[in-house]
């Protein structure tokens, strides 16, 4: 095999068969809006993934049809670009550069498999629930919402509506109308899980108003929270401004569904609607923050140009360090940008490190405060349940799915993190016996400290009802490590379980490999949100959380 392999590589180029496109590529054109110096150009493969490319193989992929030769194809891009391009320069660009990137079909004629990227930050358990036609006449649907009228009447009504609310009226009544009222817990609950999925439309909607086709809709786990999402990956042939349309309207439909829930409170008067108008306003900056995929991630990726910010991180603080020279991978970006994303590196990298670090040393208090609440509302259930007392079992069943499934994602995303920073720093030390030590040392004794920290001074208590769960406290309790009683923020006590609380949106993109070359970008938008443009090399997904809560 290895001996046919090698007389094959020696043919001249002229001799070989025309390459041909695998199944299902569509060759998209500049990325506009870029933030590069030289502006990538976009193709799509047949499973959503979308990839950057340079100029020169752009054109390459473009003139392959399957009937030109190498010479043909040389000879055409070498028109293209100005300068001389041979029959063996093309076949090397398509054999060492497009036919890894599954660009190309197998020689006979099969399309090629490849393994999709599995971002640590992408979605899991995806499930369809809308396909890409109902989500695409949703789209169609609420188009009309995006008349410059109408955005103008719902921003001004807004600030109308948070004026009354937050500086006359105020939530006092709305508060305690809701609590320890199993009928109201569920009825909120249900309209905020209305409200995300509302959410989703918005970004289906401003894809379609942009002039693309949004895919499927559905839902999955975003970190430790259910989450809705939206494929918008076809996004990415849009303009900056149809992509930034694309990536607020979650927001926009989330202060729609604000006035539509005021009228409603207009209406009737019933107080606890109020509490959804607050729940809102809640998602909406959460959404808005560029921290993991959520909308403020696209946000940020289609303002700078550079869909692929997370790709980028590694290269980006290397090139921070005084004396270093610039990765290629940000040197080929424009200097405003490479201001702008460093900047933004060095917020996000340590807010995250901060916050795994925080769920690590209160881990066991989390678990011992989720038992003793979830035993209480087990005791509970089972005593509605023989009285009878059908809206609080509902009520309770519903409490402890949202205690639970946060509870299962942080452990599955801790799992995963060690896990991949492992297989990583085990890659990267292969053949480097001293570095390799030098890791299991590291690891060794960071375990070690962590599990010192666990050891309780006494028993371990809940986290109680005065604390408060703050940064301050959090660096507290890093500071006098350890103590094994690190406050967190709290999961309500059990017997405040009538309280609710939503656990907001998040959104995954496509992946981009950051090769100077070809880059990958996430497969699927996701706004959710990789707009499966996950955004979630997954495809691009909008995903939004759905609410939870706590007992």
């Amino acid at each position: 095999m290895i001996e046919e392999e090698e007389e094959k590589g020696g043919q001249p180029a002229a001799l070989l068969a025309p390459p041909k496109l695998a199944e299902g590529i569509e060759l998209i054109g500049e990325y506009e809006g870029s933030g590069f110096k030289e502006a990538p150009s976009i193709a799509r493969r047949a499973d959503g993934q979308v990839l950057q490319l340079p100029k020169i193989l752009y054109l390459v992929a473009e003139a392959i049809d399957g009937q030109r030769t190498f010479e043909e194809i040389a000879a055409r891009v070498s028109d293209q670009i100005g300068r001389g391009l041979d029959a063996d320069g093309a076949r090397m660009l398509v054999d060492e550069k497009l036919r890894p990137l599954g660009l190309l079909a197998n020689e006979d004629g099969s399309s090629p498999q490849f393994e999709k990227p599995d971002p640590l930050l992408a979605l899991r358990f995806r499930t369809s629930v809308l396909p890409a036609r109902a989500a695409q006449a949703l789209g169609r649907l609420f188009r009309p919402l995006f008349f410059p009228p109408v955005e103008l009447a719902v921003f001004v009504g807004v600030v109308i509506l948070d004026v009354w609310l937050f500086g006359s009226h105020g939530m006092a009544q709305a508060m305690r109308q809701s609590l320890n009222e199993p009928a109201v817990i569920l009825l909120l609950f249900a309209v905020i899980v209305l409200s995300a999925g509302f959410h989703e439309f918005g970004h289906a909607a401003g894809c379609t108003a942009g002039g693309a086709k949004p895919g499927d809709m559905g839902a999955g786990v975003y970190l430790a929270w259910p989450a809705f999402y939206t494929d918008v990956t076809d996004a990415y042939r849009l303009d900056k401004r149809g992509r930034l349309r694309t990536d607020l309207a979650g927001v926009y439909f989330n202060c729609i569904f604000t006035l539509a829930t005021a009228g409603v409170y207009f209406a009737t008067r019933f107080e606890p609607l109020l509490l959804i108008v607050l729940v809102q306003h809640i998602e909406m900056v959460h959404q808005l923050l560029p921290l993991l995929r959520l909308d403020g991630y696209y946000i940020m990726a289609d303002l700078t140009g550079v869909p692929d910010l997370y790709q980028r991180i590694g290269a980006i603080l290397a090139s921070a360090i005084p004396g270093r020279k610039a990765d290629d991978r940000v040197s080929v970006l424009k200097p405003w940008v490479r201001v702008v994303v460093t900047l933004w590196v060095l917020i996000v990298i340590p807010v995250l490190l901060f916050q795994l670090l925080l769920i690590l040393l209160h881990l066991p208090r989390i678990l011992a405060t989720a038992w003793a609440s979830g035993t209480h509302l087990l005791h509970h259930t089972s005593s509605a349940i023989s009285h009878g007392k059908v809206l609080t079992t509902a009520s309770d069943i519903v409490q402890l799915i949202v205690l639970v499934l946060p509870l299962v994602g942080i452990l599955y995303s801790l799992v995963r993190i060690a896990g991949r920073t492992t297989k990583s720093a085990w890659t990267r030390t292969e053949g480097k016996p001293a570095l390799r030590l030098g890791f299991v040392v590291l690891a060794t004794v960071f375990v070690g400290l962590l599990l010192y920290s666990w050891i309780p001074s006494g028993n371990y208590r809940q986290i109680r009802k005065g604390e408060r769960g703050t940064l301050g406290e959090g660096i507290a309790e890093v500071r006098r490590l350890p103590s094994g009683n690190a406050p967190l923020v709290p999961l309500q006590r059990a017997e405040n379980r009538g309280d609710t609380g939503t656990s907001p949106s998040t959104t995954s993109t496509t992946t981009l490999d950051e090769n100077v070359t070809t880059t990958t970008i996430r497969g699927e938008r996701t706004t959710t949100s990789l707009r499966q443009r996950t955004s979630t090399t997954a495809p691009r997904t909008v995903t939004t959380d759905t609410p939870t809560t706590a007992p």
